[in-house]
């Protein structure tokens, strides 16, 4: 059985001022309780997926799923 993914990514592709192609078809999935590392060569798009996951720039075709987060902060008191 498979663990669920807090994030997928599939085929997503971005273009810089209209004709600059600069991710095409990358594809990643994160499962949930694990840790993850993306890595490359300088101008490999890192910061290019992780701006296109993030909504900073807007991909011209593929799909991001995210999972929702649970979180239970709890507050001491004194």
């Amino acid at each position: 059985m498979s663990t669920p993914s807090i994030l997928t990514v599939n085929n997503i592709e971005v273009i810089y001022d209209h004709v600059i192609l600069v991710l095409k078809g990358v594809s990643m999935s994160v499962p949930r309780g694990k840790i993850v590392a993306l890595m490359g060569a300088n101008g490999a798009g890192k910061s290019t997926t992780l701006k296109s996951i993030s909504t900073l720039l807007r991909g011209e075709r593929g799909d991001v799923t995210k999972a929702a987060l649970n979180s239970t902060a709890s507050a001491s008191t004194s």
